[in-house]
């Protein structure tokens, strides 16, 4: 299961149009990574792979390459958002400070930036050091500021982590429902790899197989009927309770 306090927070800076995306996009800022998402639009993250030339087995002359990695490129957009005197407003200070260090050279002209899956932590998530540039956007008379940003990569971009990963198992559903004591049913989610417990009803249940990760079969224990909770529980806690019909 996912942790989903990054994207229930992300949000506009309030006078943006930028739109809160289920991809984050933070940025490190004064030590801290920073979610700069919610005044972001077109956002899109292009990788270009890292290839080493490569023979085909039994074709020596034949030319061929193996990806080793990708570099990137992100881009989007950003409309600034002011206050009475003109002045960015707190929200966006990051921003600030990206428009900045697009101007510096060198070393500093990096900054590192992670993004990921707002919801599913199954989803790749990377994290590397990127150049910064940015153009001013187009604007008419009396119109707002906005740039366009694209952020390059200094070399490959490694995956992580997720940093909404929790860890913990996530029921998405039990079949055959009504089913009773004594008969198997299979429990669909995700994270099952570890399972250390389950329970139906606060009864333990002694007989379970996790099949795979997304999948694991249990044997109704006895004192189980009518609506009955199942919760499964491995090294990183325990999931949200899934409500089974039991007979």
């Amino acid at each position: 299961m996912a942790d989903r306090t990054i994207y229930d927070t992300t949000v506009p800076s309030a006078g943006s149009r930028g739109m809160a995306h289920q991809r984050i996009l933070r940025m490190r800022f004064q030590n801290a990574w920073t979610n700069i998402t919610g005044d972001a639009n077109n956002l899109k993250m292009t990788p270009s792979a890292v290839a080493i030339a490569s023979e085909r087995y039994g074709q020596k002359a034949a030319q061929a390459s193996q990806k080793m990695a990708d570099n990137y490129a992100v881009t989007f957009g950003v409309e600034a958002v002011r206050n009475n005197a003109g002045m960015f407003v707190a929200a966006q200070a990051a921003i600030r400070e990206l428009l900045k260090i697009g101007r510096r050279n060198g070393a500093d002209n990096l900054v590192d930036i992670q993004w990921f899956d707002a919801l599913d932590d199954d989803v790749p998530a990377f994290q590397g050091t990127f150049r910064v540039e940015w153009d001013d956007a187009n604007a008419g008379y009396a119109e707002g500021a906005g740039w366009s940003f694209t952020l390059t990569s200094v070399g490959p971009v490694p995956q992580i982590t997720s940093p909404i990963a929790t860890g913990v198992p996530l029921i998405e559903n039990a079949l055959p429902v009504g089913k009773t004591v004594g008969d198997v049913i299979y429990v669909k989610g995700h994270k099952f790899t570890g399972t250390t417990g389950v329970t139906i009803k606060a009864v333990a249940v002694t007989k379970f197989t996790v099949i795979d990760d997304n999948t694991m079969s249990i044997l109704i224990p006895t004192g189980v009927s009518g609506a009955s909770p199942i919760i499964v529980t491995n090294a990183a806690g325990a999931s949200t309770a899934y409500s089974y019909p039991a007979a």
